[in-house]
């Protein structure tokens, strides 16, 4: 594998500390461990971005994981396919888009800038679109950082219709190329417990942000009672590229370091029987 990154300190500490080795959950190579001080939980030795960029890319590993899902339990995974796509189609729910098109609605700003950070192929910004009004879309900017190369094609092609752009290149360094305070509302859905740097990215993300504005974040919930249960089968595993695992103390700790405040995460945006934890943060 190209780009191995090297063995990594507690993300959320940032120095050496005392850990555990959690065996019997990623298969070798993969070592995962659990830090004493702050119980964060972390892939000791993730892949490194040129990985990513192919080779490891979401769609490729999406549907490995995917494949190997259905192979291992057919009736559950079935199911589970099912009660997303009746989500998707008859209750129309998507929680994160709801949220983001909340907090743009709410935004004053002429213009209003919106990033989707790991925007995959632009369907999260396209969906937020669709759904603001005509007045305020017209104001809204959306923007992507996608650091796969095939998707972040397909997003520069979707965000196009909407005056938006996406820039190739890893969260970070794409972040790195727009100015102070230039953003209203970054998300990032299902992206944190992927960045190898994701306090350094949250810092970044401070001060991209203007001031009152916010970040959303979805990932999986490592606190949730269904993790426990289901030991190794657990969703919210993926190896080797979940690298950070959140728990609502964890997340809440790294955006205090990162001089970002908690401005929700209510009972059910962590509640304990969710596969996912939910968070909005705002500059301080």
């Amino acid at each position: 594998m190209s780009g191995a990154a090297s063995p990594r300190v507690c993300p959320l500490a940032e120095r050496a500390t005392a850990t555990d080795l959690i065996e019997g959950l990623a298969p070798a190579p993969w070592v995962v461990r659990r830090c004493r001080e702050t119980g964060f939980v972390f892939l000791e030795n993730p892949p490194g971005y040129d990985s990513l960029k192919s080779e490891l890319a979401w769609e490729v590993t999406w549907q490995r994981e995917a494949d190997a899902r259905a192979a291992a339990e057919p009736t559950l995974y079935a199911l589970s396919t099912k009660v997303k796509s009746f989500r998707k189609k008859v209750v129309k729910r998507h929680k994160v888009a709801n949220l983001a098109t909340a907090l743009v609605r709410r935004c004053a700003s002429d213009p209003i800038r919106l990033l989707d950070l790991g925007c995959g192929s632009g369907q999260l910004l396209g969906l937020v679109m669709d759904r603001l009004p005509r007045d305020v879309r017209a104001r809204c900017h959306p923007y992507g950082i996608e650091l796969s190369n095939e998707l972040a094609r397909r997003s520069s092609d979707a965000l196009a219709p909407y005056g938006g752009r996406c820039v190739h290149a890893s969260a970070l360094d794409g972040l790195a190329t727009f100015d102070a305070a230039f953003f209203d509302l970054i998300v990032m859905s299902s992206f944190l417990e992927h960045e190898i740097q994701p306090l350094p990215l949250l810092r970044e993300a401070a001060r991209a942000l203007c001031d009152g504005g916010h970040v959303l974040i979805k990932v999986p919930n490592y606190a949730s009672w269904n993790r426990v249960m289901r030991g190794p089968r657990w969703c919210g595993y993926r190896w080797p590229d979940h690298v950070n695992y959140f728990t609502p103390d964890t997340l809440s700790a790294m955006a205090q370091r990162a001089d970002l405040a908690v401005a929700r995460m209510n009972w059910f945006d962590r509640f304990p029987l969710s596969d996912s934890l939910y968070a909005v943060l705002r500059t301080t």
